[in-house]
């Protein structure tokens, strides 16, 4: 992320922080505060890293404060365009406070948490699959095909061939090793039963035809609860801003002029 879009996205925030409050530099008075530096450098660990990146964010502060006093100097503030994005501005961190707080006061249990990683883990299975397909638009393109394997074509030849899915074709139709969880229902239950080094088809998805090849098996770790906690956890807290969301939509009175 570039310095100047984590600027823009941090320097609001930085004022709800008051751990680091402490001015780092002053434009004509008015004071930066070091809050407002840290909160751009914790959004972007990359950032942080960089040399010299306190410097590069101060520097592009005070640019901003610059920039700020002149606009206010010579009554930018006072157009019309600037007026919408500055109510726009201000509605998007209203909107953001509310669902702030609404997370912060509603946090995600953890029973919620390992539940979500239990139901994760049983949707992973016990296997993965390495596997290639050739995919078509129609079964009696794949019944031909699953025709020629049999008859001792190469698979890899056919699917560079015929297959529609130009970036597994490129490669012998070969997909890598495959989580059932990870493809469509059919797609999943087909490589599940498929007898090892067999082709099989057709099967149909959302996505044409396919001839599938299981190559090998291995079994499948799933990454530990630790590993996964905090993804899960910011799911989950999404989700329920979604609901927050929706929940005061359905108590307002809402006119979408079509």
């Amino acid at each position: 992320m570039k310095l100047r879009a984590v600027i823009l996205a941090a320097t609001v925030s930085a004022f709800a922080i008051p751990a680091f409050a402490a001015p780092v530099a002053t434009v004509n008075g008015t004071p930066i505060d070091n809050s407002e530096v840290q909160a751009i450098m914790s959004m972007s660990p990359a950032l942080a890293k960089e040399p010299n990146a306190h410097e590069q964010v101060v520097q592009n502060l005070v640019n901003m404060e610059v920039l700020s006093q002149y606009a206010t100097s010579h009554n930018l503030g006072q157009s019309p365009d600037v007026k919408e994005r500055l109510a726009m501005a201000k509605r998007q961190i209203l909107a953001d406070a509310a669902v702030d707080q609404y997370v912060q006061e509603h946090p995600v249990p953890e029973s919620d948490i390992q539940a979500a990683y239990n139901k994760f883990v049983a949707a992973m299975g016990k296997k993965e699959y390495e596997v290639r397909h050739i995919l078509v638009k129609t079964k009696p393109e794949a019944e031909k095909i699953l025709a020629e394997l049999k008859a001792g074509k190469k698979f890899s030849t056919l699917a560079e061939k015929d297959s529609i899915d130009k970036a597994s074709a490129a490669h012998g139709g070969e997909l890598g090793w495959i989580v059932p969880g990870m493809v469509v229902p059919p797609f999943a239950q087909a490589i599940e039963t498929a007898p090892i080094g067999k082709p099989i088809g057709p099967v149909q998805t959302q996505f044409g035809y396919h001839i599938i090849e299981v190559q090998k098996t291995k079994a499948l770790t799933p990454p530990p609860l630790s590993a996964m906690k905090d993804r899960i956890k910011a799911q989950l807290s999404q989700q329920e801003a979604a609901k927050f969301v929706s929940n005061l939509r359905s108590k307002a009175k809402i006119d979408i002029t079509k």
